[in-house]
């Protein structure tokens, strides 16, 4: 196989890393599949610096993540990526998250969009050679991330206003940011005894520093719906299922 179709960076979860459970926190994980989407797209010629020069840039759209368990603190783990499918304005890509044993312990499903950085809005990748894109026949044997419907009327409402440190470079929310809030509802008690198996976020519309956000969330049994807006419109939804921790 063309080493270019598939991509993997191995890494060692150091105790600094790790959460208050000694696992891998979900934010270190979908920061980690932002770093090796990067890194194989600046492979592939259809990373930052290319798309900068079209005046284009990638950001994550959609992200669906399910995992057996999770990397424990001190244990090597790796993640690899491929495209699974692309068209003019959306790129799907998916990822194996591999334990210190070499096992599959988790799955995750991606979708990048390219955007018009000066006017933000969807750009037109259609200027790319289609070889820049190598698609994989592997499978990603998990679901697709649904459509995330909006939450009740009955959903518990918390206030926020971005700071300095939840901006990235594009001057937006970084996408971590967005989740760190979320979870920040819940108490350690709460995490002690449960665990995300599988997680569901799409985003909608960027929010910027200075902005005050609504977190709406709302827990069903083992399913808690989420949605961060502004001024009443969506700027992100989530889905998490939780499960008991042994």
């Amino acid at each position: 196989m063309d080493q270019n179709v598939e991509f993997t960076h191995c890494y060692y979860l150091t105790a600094g890393e790790a959460g208050a459970q000694s696992g891998m926190p979900l934010t270190l994980l979908v920061q980690r599949v932002i770093e090796i989407a990067t890194e194989h797209a600046n492979a592939l010629g259809i990373g930052y610096a290319t798309l900068a020069c079209h005046g284009i840039a990638w950001v994550l759209s959609k992200i669906s993540i399910e995992m057996k368990r999770y990397p424990r603190i001190n244990e090597d783990y790796c993640l690899t990526t491929w495209i699974e499918s692309y068209n003019r304005r959306f790129c799907d890509r998916c990822f194996a998250v591999t334990g210190g044993d070499g096992s599959v312990i988790g799955y995750i499903r991606t979708m990048w969009t390219a955007i018009d950085v000066k006017r933000r809005c969807v750009a037109d990748l259609t200027a790319f050679e289609q070889e820049a894109f190598p698609v994989s026949d592997r499978p990603c044997p998990i679901e697709k991330t649904p459509r995330l419907a909006s939450v009740g009327p009955l959903a518990s409402v918390q206030d926020y206003t971005f700071r300095y440190c939840d901006i990235d470079f594009n001057r937006h929310v970084n996408s971590v940011r967005y989740l760190a809030l979320v979870l920040n509802h819940w108490t350690m008690e709460h995490f002690d005894n449960n665990t995300i198996r599988r997680i569901d976020i799409a985003y909608h519309h960027e929010c910027y520093f200075g902005e005050t956000v609504q977190l709406r969330v709302a827990t069903n049994g083992h399913t808690s719906d989420c949605e961060i807006t502004r001024d009443g419109t969506r700027a992100v939804a989530l889905r998490i299922h939780w499960e008991a921790r042994s």
